[in-house]
């Protein structure tokens, strides 16, 4: 479906379209980041106050389910920048205009590609799941001990 009679100025705004859902994007990126660490640490202090530490799972699963969200958003931004990619060397008469990504860039593997190889993810979920999970050991008297020894 190539659009006939088209300008360099029609290229310059589909580009600004396309750089407007990537900008949101990463700002959704960042807001999950924000929200899941306020949710986490909520539920956590919920979990640790109660005389049941099994709740500790809860903010576990949360944090799963936050880093699949943002990967998710993060596979999508990286969608939209390859079409951002693409109409930026494909002239203004042989562009087709669309914000669809390519089925390529939405699949399972793509987003399973961002979940583990993404380093700020895998830093930032992954740090707040081995927190957790030591949390959860302590509060559960699973034998962890921490001893600081002062020296003379």
């Amino acid at each position: 479906m190539v659009k006939t009679g088209t300008t360099a100025e029609d290229k310059r705004k589909h580009l600004e379209f396309v750089q407007g859902v990537v900008n949101r994007m990463a700002s959704n990126s960042f807001l999950f980041k924000g929200w899941s660490i306020t949710i986490i640490a909520g539920l956590s202090a919920f979990a640790t106050t109660d005389s049941n530490t099994a709740f500790m799972v809860i903010p576990i699963v949360s944090t799963l389910l936050f880093w699949s969200v943002d990967a998710y958003y993060l596979m999508l931004e990286r969608a939209f920048r390859n079409i951002y990619n693409k109409v930026a060397k494909t002239k203004p008469e042989q562009i087709d205009y669309s914000l669809t990504p390519a089925k390529e860039d939405r699949t399972v593997k793509s987003w399973a590609k961002v979940f583990f190889g993404r380093p700020i993810l895998v830093l930032f979920y992954g740090t707040v799941l081995v927190m957790l999970i030591i949390l959860s050991l302590i509060l559960n008297n699973y034998g962890l001990e921490v001893r600081i020894i002062h020296g003379s």
